[in-house]
């Protein structure tokens, strides 16, 4: 593909240096058109190339107040311009063929990119991530440094609990886009390298360092800073990764739970965070009576379950403040031939861990950050929804004709894709 550019070339960079690169990602409005220009105004060594992919306006030209030394480039809107593709498979695509086509002029030291606000970073980091295990081209070109979310500290806390579709709010890629505000704002923060909060001055003490613990929860990893910053924003932002070679990993908080890794210290009684974990299988009609109840309290709650009603399938849950859904993931491997299991002994390990000579592999696990959660009362509340052990002793055969609203809201969904497709 081609990319247009807005200013005259630079001077080549050595061949042997591969281009350094910055993300911006972040809901619409958040400010990452405002972060960029602070960053730009410093005035950073090196002639800088921006990429601009947004649907709203350039965050300004060279000249504006940027310094010397930056060209702006322009990537066509994919997500309207090629709606018979995958969007996500169309804007990787897009992206790759920009950054090598940028990478290989070798007049910049670095790449700063802004993405639309309805960008999940994650896409991103898979456009390095694949480069560099399929050894393409472009892992021997660019090197990612950072994923940059930027919040909005007015809108973050009060998005995160809406239950809006991205369509609702006339913001979707299409209208075979499902996702929903919540999870989107959720997801942006998770998988990051870096969060930038914007507009913390317009909110109370209170409210900030509510936000602030919420955001470290959702991403321990990822560094936290104030878009008010200035200078010390833009050397963060244009800082080199130590181990900016190897693919972007994440783990959020919800995985890290799940993990038993290290969480931050947060020494407060409005905030907890927790698993829930168990070996017998939940009765269908019980836990889905509990999930069309409320969760009071619950800011992100992520993880697996397993149906007695369905015993080979493994589910997936995810919860936001706003919004909940689950979804079948697969099989458990205790329910898949042996043949078809990974080869490898971390895979031995893992698996050993998390085996019980009764269910095999098949666990509840459930991760939970809550605030002003009554954590407790929730986890009985779940425990109340497994099998009692005389159920457990009635066999799977019993377990199967269990009446299970899973089974048909599935169906009900599957039913209605359907018939969308038809149409």
């Amino acid at each position: 593909m081609s990319v247009q550019s807005d200013s005259a070339s630079q001077p080549e960079r050595p061949a042997a240096e591969p281009l350094r690169v910055t993300v911006l990602c972040g809901f619409v409005g958040a400010g990452k058109s405002r972060v960029l220009r602070d960053v730009l105004a410093q005035q950073p060594a090196g002639p800088l190339a921006v990429l601009i992919h947004d649907r709203g306006a350039a965050p300004g030209q060279p000249g504006a107040g940027w310094g010397d030394g930056i060209e702006v480039f322009r990537l066509g809107e994919v997500l309207a311009e090629l709606m018979q593709e995958c969007v996500s498979c169309s804007l990787r695509d897009s992206l790759m063929d920009a950054i090598t086509a940028i990478a290989r002029m070798r007049r910049f030291s670095r790449l700063l990119i802004e993405c639309s606000g309805l960008v999940e970073p994650m896409m991103v980091a898979e456009v390095f991530n694949e480069a560099w295990t399929d050894e393409a081209p472009l892992a021997a070109l660019a090197r990612l440094d950072q994923i940059v979310t930027v919040v909005d500290a007015e809108r973050f806390w009060d998005d995160v609990r809406s239950a809006d579709d991205l369509q609702d709010r006339g913001l979707s890629c299409g209208a075979d886009d499902g996702r929903t505000l919540s999870e989107l704002l959720v997801e942006q923060v998770e998988y990051s390298t870096m969060v930038v909060v914007n507009q913390s001055e317009r909110i109370g003490l209170e409210a900030r360092e509510r936000l602030w613990v919420l955001l470290q929860y959702l991403n321990p990893e990822a560094e936290l800073l104030l878009a008010s910053d200035g200078p010390a924003l833009a050397a963060r932002l244009l800082g080199c990764r130590p181990d900016a070679g190897d693919p972007v990993g994440f783990q959020p908080g919800w995985a890290k739970l799940l993990e038993g890794a290290p969480m931050p210290a947060i020494h407060s009684p409005n905030w907890t965070a927790g698993v829930f974990r168990a070996t017998r299988p939940f009765h269908p009609e019980r836990l889905w009576a509990l999930i069309e109840e409320d969760w009071p309290g619950v800011e992100r709650c992520k993880g697996f379950f397993w149906l007695a009603s369905q015993p080979d399938r493994c589910f997936s849950w995810e919860q936001t403040a706003g919004v909940r859904h689950f979804e079948c993931i697969g099989d458990w491997w205790v329910a898949t031939p042996r043949e078809e299991w990974p080869t490898g002994e971390e895979f031995q390990q893992r698996l050993q861990k998390s085996w019980t000579i009764e269910f095999g592999d098949r666990r509840q696990e459930l991760a939970c950050i809550g605030y002003q959660l009554d954590q407790q009362r929730l986890f009985g509340r779940l425990r109340a929804c497994l099998l009692t052990p005389a159920e457990v002793l009635s066999g799977e055969a019993a377990w199967r004709r269990f009446d299970d609203p899973f089974a048909r809201a599935t169906q009900e969904a599957a039913s209605r894709d359907d018939d969308a497709d038809s149409n």
